[in-house]
């Protein structure tokens, strides 16, 4: 436990491109960042080192964990395949923990994790802090039982290759799990020529769930929620808007048609703002990590277990 009356140290396993955004948002979450260590023998640590202003590196991450004693939170930033090689290591040392989402593309790797399993280590699903998201929790659970739709159009090329959605459309997935208690798939279509799936899944008070991953598609990631007479759109994920009810335009000279405009009631952006510039739901992260070194219980971030989730659908998504 960090002492209260000083910073918390940060040690950072990684120095990929969202590492950068990590140490922003922890720095403005009141840590400060010391240590770091990048793969085995990485020449890119000493970069990243002197960029951040690291007192201490380490050409082998094992020796990271051996100076656990200097650090308080870990972070690890790897790319994915490399996780599960110290993850073992990593739970056995006790400390809170950041990993980057998914964890693991390989179910079997995940499998052995309960519900409350090392409940200090959390997968950085960070657009679970989304106000736009929160705001759709909430939105729900007001509402009653819902429909929701959503796009998800990953790369997926050549035919075949799963690695984004495995990756990236895993985000969506467990903004399924974070808005719905339960989702249970009750029908799946498969694209022509696999270009993508037509999911449906339906929760225990009957929420009825649109998924379509649309592969390759010009278009952008998209959650629509129906409620009781009000639309809920998200649209990225980053921007939403709430409607109710439908304005009438009347027909004119210039346009001869009657029009029906839905009409926007409530705006919600997580988008950056002079207030907070930082990469959309990585304060908000790097905040509840901080209330775990505090001994809070966590109540957004994902777990291990819902990482295994995650893959677990996915994996039913794609080869069932």
């Amino acid at each position: 436990m960090a002492n209260i009356m000083t910073k918390p140290k940060l040690a950072i396993l990684g120095t990929g491109k969202i590492a950068h955004f990590h140490v922003e948002a922890f720095r403005k979450a009141g840590f400060e960042i010391t240590h770091g260590a990048a793969s085995l023998n990485s020449k890119k640590i000493k970069l990243f080192a002197k960029k951040h202003s690291l007192k201490k590196i380490f050409l082998d991450p094992f020796d990271l964990f051996k100076n656990e004693k200097d650090w308080d939170m870990l972070l690890v930033s790897l790319p994915t395949e490399k996780n599960i090689y110290y993850l073992p290591t990593i739970l056995e040392l006790g400390k809170p923990c950041l990993i980057e989402k998914p964890v693991s593309t390989d179910l079997k790797s995940l499998t052995d994790f309960s519900k409350d399993d090392f409940p200090f280590v959390r997968v950085a699903y960070n657009r679970r802090f989304y106000s736009t998201i929160q705001f759709a929790k909430k939105f729900i659970k007001k509402e009653g039982a819902v429909y929701l739709h959503i796009e998800m159009p990953e790369i997926v090329k050549p035919v075949g290759n799963y690695q984004h959605v495995l990756e990236n459309s895993a985000h969506g997935i467990d903004l399924i799990h974070y808005l719905f208690d339960s989702p249970t798939i009750i029908h799946s279509s498969v694209f022509s020529k696999n270009s993508g799936r037509l999911i449906i899944l339906k929760t225990k008070k009957n929420d009825l769930i649109n998924l379509v991953l649309n592969w390759n598609s010009p278009s952008n990631f998209l959650i629509n929620i129906e409620g009781n007479k009000k639309r809920l759109e998200i649209k990225p994920f980053e921007d939403s808007s709430l409607f109710e009810g439908m304005k009438v335009i009347s027909p004119t000279s210039d346009l001869p048609v009657r029009r029906y405009i839905p009409m926007k009631i409530l705006g919600v952006s997580s988008f950056p703002n002079p207030k907070n510039l930082i990469k959309p739901g990585f304060l908000e992260q790097a905040r509840e990590m901080k209330n775990i070194l505090e001994g809070k219980t966590p109540k957004i971030s994902a777990s291990l277990f819902d990482a295994y989730k995650v893959q677990e659908m996915l994996a039913d998504i794609l080869y069932k």
